[in-house]
């Protein structure tokens, strides 16, 4: 081989080189689930209505096996849940979102809440919903 053309072939193999270092990261949106995560102070909640919002939400499933949840899309971006049982401040269900990336756009309240004795609170003040992607 020439000269020229090994610095041809040299070029080429760097170029190459450059292109699939470049292009093994992905940096579109990736599907995933999070954890929705009630926070109470009350020691005896026994059912919370959520409203959940945020892009492409889909698929509420209990976080706990002594939870019940019934939920339905309202739109692509809010889903409304009930959750029943034994609650406690901590994971109560799990969402299905278009991008774990972006957990921070998605966001939660607590509508009503009532106690195990079926008493319905008379506020939500002190109610909150938080989201972690995993």
């Amino acid at each position: 081989m020439t000269p020229r053309r090994w610095i041809r072939f040299g070029l080429g193999l760097v170029l190459l080189g450059a292109g699939l270092a470049c292009g093994g990261g992905s940096t579109g949106p990736k599907a995933g689930t999070a954890t929705v995560s009630l926070v109470t102070s009350n020691a005896d909640d026994g059912a919370v209505l959520l409203t959940l919002t945020g892009p492409g939400l889909a698929n509420a499933q209990s976080a706990s096996s002594s939870y019940h949840v019934y939920w339905r899309a309202v739109s692509p971006s809010e889903v409304r849940a009930i959750v029943v049982g034994n609650l406690t401040a901590g994971a109560v269900l799990t969402v299905s979102i278009d991008d774990v990336g972006k957990v921070g756009q998605y966001g939660g309240t607590v509508v009503e809440a009532a106690s195990r004795n079926d008493v319905v609170r008379t506020s939500v003040a002190g109610y909150g919903v938080t989201f972690a992607a995993h």
